[in-house]
């Protein structure tokens, strides 16, 4: 299994024949690429995204777009109504062969004991540390340490060329105790390879 981040919330698990991608839109509206919209399944958590990324849908791909319970290829997905500060958000649940991830969209809040409880069993938590308009690191790191992870993946922060008002991974690293990681292009991702006690961060380098 790969990961591939795009920038912002955007991210695509590769898995054999089979593909999650989620936000594809959300770079597109900073000033990035952002990746083609093909996929097994494509999970979108902002509501103003699901118009323009149906007008880029590839074929075969399958849009989930909105709280529920959803199965497609073997993938499972829960998909959580969220309210924000200034609009409501979806934030999923999701396993796909047999590890189980979580993703925030551009969360502006911590979560509530419902959403936590919801996230509950999370492995790979994709949550967002630029601040500003979405969570801080700060707060990044209280839901880290609700959720326990054993992999945390900083999204939504400062990258070149993003057009968006946003700190970089730097604050959120420095308050974690890690002024400096290691930055990948991808991740490649194993049950064997997930830390067993702890939670590990991993900081991915935009391909968007």
């Amino acid at each position: 299994m790969t990961i591939n981040w795009y920038g912002q919330s955007c991210f695509k698990i590769q898995e054999g024949q089979r593909t999650v991608l989620l936000d594809p839109y959300g770079p597109k509206k900073y000033g990035l690429r952002g990746p083609q919209l093909k996929a097994s399944v494509i999970l979108v958590t902002d509501p103003d995204d699901v118009k323009e990324t149906q007008k880029k849908l590839k074929e075969k791909s399958f849009l989930v777009s909105g709280p529920g319970e959803y199965e497609v290829k073997d993938i499972v997905i829960y998909g959580i109504f969220s309210p924000q500060k200034k609009e409501s958000l979806t934030i999923y649940h999701f396993e796909i062969s047999g590890i189980k991830f979580g993703t925030l969209g551009e969360i502006d809040r911590a979560l509530t004991d419902e959403e936590l409880e919801s996230l509950d069993g999370v492995e790979v938590l994709f949550v967002p540390v630029g601040g500003k308009t979405v969570m801080s690191g700060k707060g990044a790191i209280e839901i880290i340490n609700a959720l326990e992870p054993k992999l945390a993946i900083p999204t939504c922060f400062k990258i070149p060329k993003l057009k968006a008002d946003l700190f970089s991974v730097s604050p959120f690293l420095k308050e974690v105790g890690k002024k400096q990681v290691e930055k990948m292009n991808k991740l490649t991702l194993k049950r064997s390879s997930l830390p067993r006690e702890g939670t590990k961060i991993v900081v991915l380098q935009s391909g968007g």
